[in-house]
């Protein structure tokens, strides 16, 4: 799928209904982040959450987490204890979280799906199509947190649980499933799973050029095979590809999903006062975005090294968190914006994803 238009460049059996496994949890991470609450709120786990089977955290009853910390088990290392408690504490019950997990889905168009547990494990009325997670996972992939945790490589949870009247903190390392983001070039997030049932799925974006493509597998057996030569084919074939799904006389949408990469390791230091837009017209490059100024300001300094006109901008997320982006530009048209990202790519390493003018 090109995920700027939504169309489909290659489909084979598209909407053939199979089960999903893991990659149900982008629904359930969907709904948890539109849901009004607040990423620090914590959650208490219920002992219903901890039968549930592997893989999971070992959260324990009465334990507390953050939503957050919830957010980034269930996408990097698929916990199914993390999307129980989830569905419990905002959805109020499994069965009825489920129930606004098929609504949601309907409402984006993904109407061959319907879950009925948020995190994938196999039911004879949960199953979802390839083209169904690919739709759901543009849409998610337009919320800032999801995209900057399905990005992240390794990170850790914190749970806590209060022993003999004291606050005692378990900390949790999460390491994210989706191989491409170690091993794959401009890899920019996913979804895996497995099930006996469903055999190995993934649904996943990876940007190339200012190109996004979104590629959703169910039932694979060569998962990571078949996934980067999907991927291959696109981007080799794209405007072929995107020629041939062009209706006639009529333009392509300009619609453009703002997802960026984070291929970047170490990042130093741009004044305060180049913490702002560089104007308001024009095709910026974005080469990274991160909640740490810090490691904004690192990679700032190298890629101004290597003789780029770099600037970090600063956007508030939501009441608690800022985000620190990294960008280059403004260029004038769209070829030059993708003349440069490929210069870029040559000369550090980073692969940016181009945004369009506001």
């Amino acid at each position: 799928m090109d995920a700027t238009t939504g169309k489909i460049l290659y489909q084979k059996e598209p909407d053939l209904r199979l089960p999903p496994a893991s990659t149900t949890k982008v629904v359930t991470a969907i709904l948890t982040l539109e849901s009004g609450r607040s990423l620090k709120d914590s959650l208490t786990v219920s002992k219903a959450a901890t039968r549930v089977p592997a893989s999971k955290l070992y959260l324990r009853p009465g334990q507390t987490i953050t939503i957050e910390d919830l957010l980034y088990a269930l996408l990097l290392s698929s916990a199914n204890d993390a999307s129980m408690v989830l569905a419990e504490e905002i959805g109020g019950s499994v069965e009825q979280f489920a129930e606004l997990m098929t609504k949601k889905a309907h409402e984006l168009g993904a109407t061959n799906s319907n879950f009925s547990n948020p995190h994938g494990l196999t039911a004879p009325d949960h199953y979802s199509t390839a083209r169904d997670l690919a739709i759901l996972f543009r849409y998610a992939m337009k919320n800032v947190t999801f995209r900057e945790i399905v990005q992240t490589r390794i990170s850790s949870v914190s749970s806590s649980s209060v022993v003999r009247k004291k606050t005692v903190a378990r900390r949790i390392s999460v390491r994210n499933h989706n191989r491409l983001l170690w091993n794959f070039a401009g890899a920019i997030g996913g979804k895996t799973g497995y099930t006996a049932a469903a055999q190995k799925c993934f649904v996943g974006a990876v940007v190339r050029n200012g190109v996004t493509l979104i590629v959703s597998i169910l039932g694979a057996r060569d998962q990571w095979g078949d996934t980067k030569r999907l991927l291959e084919y696109g981007f080799d074939n794209y405007q072929t590809l995107k020629a041939a799904t062009q209706p006639a006389g009529k333009p392509m949408s300009g619609e453009q999903v703002n997802i960026r990469p984070e291929s970047i390791s170490t990042f130093v230091a741009a004044p305060e006062g180049d913490n702002k837009s560089r104007g308001a017209n024009g095709y910026f490059l974005q080469v990274g975005a991160f909640r740490e100024r810090d490691r904004a300001e690192s990679l700032l300094k190298q890629v101004n090294e290597k003789g780029f006109n770099a600037f970090v901008e600063s956007a508030l997320l939501n009441k608690d968190q800022t985000t620190y982006r990294v960008r280059v530009g403004p260029y004038a048209d769209l070829f030059q914006a993708q003349e440069i990202a490929g210069e870029l790519l040559d000369r550090s390493g980073y692969q940016a994803v181009i945004l369009p003018p506001p």
